[in-house]
């Protein structure tokens, strides 16, 4: 079921559609609920950015590009986009933290919703989908080249979003790919409050997610977080819109 998030919004629809101006973003409903953030020190990856592992709250349900958004989708907003036209069905990357922040104020004003990116404890809770693993397909490397594009299987490139299977919530290349954006970045776990924790938030950095194409498997697990770094590469991004703003 998908709906059109312009219109009126069917209470605890699992999908959502944005369109607006020719440009279309598959969107998925997450629901509210608990999760275990970070990962052990006995998880093979581990860094020590990811402890203590903390229970987490997430009070309200919120909308998740379903994908990637691609290079066609951010040229579609911003006018250019890194790559060729021919590439457009890739997800956008090489882009940094202020493009991505510009691309979700312009998609706001077309679309008359507020666009954001997800928070850092809202994308591991997506993510994860229920799962403690180290990848949210399981714990094994085989389990992360079922789902996801890195190191070993990538050829050295990034893919056409939605090629491999998606988590447990539909959302696709979660881990792998590009590394996506997120708004805030969480300094220390340990002092985080309980109930949908925000890290600190800047014109310039966040966190990042996910691994990419170009790492190895111990950079694409559900809990791996970077910082933001404009000198050494961007990343990707994927959007996130709040229930309580489509009301």
């Amino acid at each position: 079921m998908s709906e059109d998030i312009r219109g009126p919004l069917t209470t605890g629809a699992p999908a959502a559609t944005l369109r607006v101006s020719g440009l279309q973003i598959e969107l998925v409903r997450i629901p509210p609920g608990e999760f275990s953030m970070g990962s052990s020190v006995n998880e093979e990856g581990h860094a020590p950015n990811e402890e203590p592992v903390r229970r987490v709250h997430i009070s309200k349900a919120f909308y998740l590009g379903q994908f990637e958004i691609t290079r066609g989708q951010y040229r579609a907003v911003m006018g250019t986009a890194p790559g060729s036209p021919e590439g457009d069905a890739l997800p956008v990357s090489r882009i940094t933290y202020a493009d991505a922040l510009e691309f979700t104020r312009r998609l706001s004003g077309m679309a008359n919703i507020e666009v954001h990116l997800p928070t850092e404890a809202q994308w591991e809770y997506a993510c994860r989908a229920g799962s403690q693993t180290r990848y949210y397909s399981g714990s094994s490397e085989a389990e992360l080249r079922r789902v996801a594009w890195y190191s070993e299987n990538s050829e050295e490139k990034a893919h056409t979003v939605g090629q491999k299977p998606p988590n447990a919530w539909g959302l696709y290349d979660m881990l792998g790919n590009v590394w996506e954006y997120c708004a805030d970045f969480i300094e220390d776990y340990a002092t985080m409050p309980y109930t949908d924790p925000v890290g600190r938030i800047t014109p310039r950095h966040g966190a990042m997610r996910g691994g990419g194409w170009m790492h190895g498997s111990e950079k694409c697990r559900a809990a791996t977080r970077l910082i933001s770094d404009d000198m050494f590469g961007g990343a990707g991004f994927r959007i996130a819109l709040s229930v309580d703003s489509l009301k």
